[in-house]
């Protein structure tokens, strides 16, 4: 009788070298595996790179394939909080908009501009998890899924015939998610695999 594998949700196994089953740990992961100004960045130039007869040479293929791995990986887990109809865990208010304890994860080498959400709305600030609903009506997991590999088949290769993808709006839509994800992460997530994280081991 034949082992059957471990189930991987998240699809985590294949960037994190470790199969996460727990949608928040999925952002906690992905932003210990690479900081939300070098994930926005990497988005924004392989899309840059798309439309262009030259191949995305600024990263290493296998980096910028593990980077948009753990953004279907960030994909599959918002979806999964989604349809629990999860809301935000806090409540803030216009005047707690600049306390840094809100979108910027201390101890880390991103500079604090990056951190910045600049794409969300002041009601998403507050509620990143509306960012899910308004992502997945611009389309399912799957439809994702299959724009992310167009993306990249476009991006690695020298071939732009036939691609019809409006750039900007995935721009728009990856970025605001990852975002998200990452307010999520910071306000609410206290440990990753069990440990706690290593700014709040420092504090303590």
């Amino acid at each position: 009788m034949k082992n059957k594998s471990p189930k991987d949700p998240f699809k985590t196994h294949c960037w994190a070298y470790t199969i996460v089953t727990d949608p928040y740990q999925v952002f906690a992961e992905c932003f210990i595996f690479a900081d939300i100004g070098s994930v926005k960045k990497t988005i924004r130039q392989v899309l840059c790179s798309v439309d262009r007869k030259k191949v995305h040479k600024k990263d290493e293929p296998a980096s910028v394939l593990d980077l948009f791995n753990a953004v279907t990986s960030v994909i599959l887990a918002a979806w999964e909080l989604y349809r629990q109809k999860k809301t935000s865990a806090l409540k803030i208010e216009p005047r707690q908009f600049t306390d840094k304890r809100l979108y910027a994860r201390p101890g880390t080498n991103c500079a604090e501009w990056d951190y910045l959400p600049k794409n969300l709305s002041a009601g998403e600030y507050q509620n990143p998890y509306k960012v899910f609903s308004r992502f997945f009506k611009h389309g399912d997991v799957t439809q994702w899924r299959h724009h992310i590999k167009e993306v990249l088949s476009y991006a690695l290769s020298s071939c732009t015939n036939d691609c019809e993808l409006d750039l900007l709006k995935l721009y728009l839509q990856l970025t605001r998610l990852m975002e998200a994800a990452h307010l999520i992460d910071v306000r609410e997530v206290l440990h990753i695999g069990g440990h706690l994280k290593p700014a709040l081991v420092k504090e303590g």
